[in-house]
């Protein structure tokens, strides 16, 4: 069993609880939750389909590795301030990792096993660069039963830490779950940018997010 990480982290007049932890290879992904004061603030969710779909064993070391970079990727952006503006202002300035309490809920309910909701799956790992062409091909499922979720609404969207996110591309999941696309990413720009894939249904909705590189 791979050990999660819980640490808190004082900043200002606050403490933040960090908690990360892998939900296993069933459901491959590195959950991230940040709390203070007992409620969530904030979720990162991270995944690690591809190296599952390679058909090779995954050694805990790798994920250990990765939940490990997250943790502390996380820890640092507390330390830098990431969370030091009002309730209101976060909800303008967290266009990276954004999620509501309610997704959240609906997270750890489907790790719990309690409810079938939506998952995104990716036929190869997204790797976005500045100036070229970006091939989005992904599935739209359920958690659990494995069913496609046929008619979900998708977009994808260029976030920047220094502005506004703009959407790239928008559509729906076919009869089979699957939303094929294609975008062009604009040349280098200052600030980190990031690739945003949303995928929403009645199931829920779930997100892939990729740092776009030079």
């Amino acid at each position: 069993m791979i050990t999660g990480y819980n640490t808190d982290v004082r900043h200002g007049n606050r403490v933040f609880h960090v908690q990360t932890e892998d939900k296993g290879l069933a459901n491959p992904k590195i959950e991230t939750l940040i709390y203070v004061g007992g409620e969530i603030l904030d979720s990162y969710r991270s995944s690690y389909d591809e190296m599952v779909a390679e058909g090779v064993h995954v050694e805990d070391a790798l994920i250990q590795t990765r939940m490990d970079e997250q943790h502390k990727a996380i820890i640092r952006d507390i330390k830098n301030g990431k969370y030091d503006t009002t309730p209101g202002e976060v909800a303008e300035t967290q266009i990276f990792n954004e999620r509501s309490l309610d997704q959240a809920i609906l997270e750890y309910l489907q790790a719990e096993g309690e409810v079938d909701t939506l998952e995104l799956v990716l036929d190869a790992p997204m790797r976005p660069t500045f100036g070229s062409l970006f091939a989005i091909h992904m599935r739209a499922r359920l958690c659990h039963s494995q069913n496609p979720v046929g008619g979900a609404e998708v977009s994808v969207r260029l976030v920047s830490s220094l502005k506004k996110a703009t959407t790239l591309l928008a559509g729906k999941t076919d009869g089979e779950g699957t939303f094929k696309g294609q975008v062009e990413i604009p040349p280098s720009q200052p600030g980190q940018c990031a690739i945003v894939v949303t995928c929403a249904s009645d199931f829920g909705n779930d997100e892939l997010k990729a740092l776009v590189t030079a």
